[in-house]
């Protein structure tokens, strides 16, 4: 047999948790705080994952690990409706998860987690099909207040801020968008 590379179990058993949401969110109204929770774990899993023998980060750990917890105890308890060999089959997803064995190919997460980002914040990710002017695109985002973060490729950007920001900044963000359809 040949040996499977090991995962790292947190990142594992959130995928695990998430599979199992989306499955319970087609039939049952799942509480938003169990989403928050897997968002927010998610956030500090990729913070602490940068560097994990950085104290600070490796402080997480705990938060990261309650935050689990939580989501999956509401989860599974969900999961009781669907049956013993349904729970069953997730406990041990839960299980292989949490020895580092990948249970569900991982596609990279397109979010990206940016250091000192307040929790708080909403963000947006687009992408475009040519490079944008970035220096308009970034009057436009300190002028309503967003973080802009543009990806290595400079086709995909982030917006980061509130709301009430980020939508205004769209708004003014319009004509990149008509520019980018006219050159279809």
């Amino acid at each position: 047999m040949a040996s499977q590379e090991l995962q790292d179990p947190l990142e594992q058993r959130w995928v695990v948790l998430d599979h199992l949401l989306k499955i319970l969110n087609k039939k049952y109204d799942v509480p938003s705080g169990v989403i928050k929770n897997l968002q927010y774990a998610r956030s500090l899993t990729s913070f602490y994952l940068q560097d994990p023998t950085e104290p600070d980060r490796a402080k997480e750990l705990p938060n990261i690990d309650s935050l689990l917890n939580n989501a999956e105890t509401t989860l599974m308890g969900m999961a009781g409706m669907e049956g013993e060999d349904f729970v069953a089959e997730w406990e041990q997803k839960l299980l292989d998860a949490s020895k580092g064995k990948e249970v569900f190919k991982q596609s990279k997460i397109q979010s990206k987690f940016i250091p000192g980002m307040p929790a708080n914040f909403d963000f947006v990710r687009f992408n475009f099909k040519q490079p944008i002017h970035e220096e308009r695109f970034i009057e436009i985002c300190e002028y309503e207040n967003v973080i802009i973060e543009f990806d290595d490729n400079d086709l995909s950007v982030f917006v980061f801020g509130e709301n009430d920001n980020i939508q205004k900044a769209l708004k003014e963000m319009a004509p990149f968008y008509a520019e980018q359809l006219s050159e279809i």
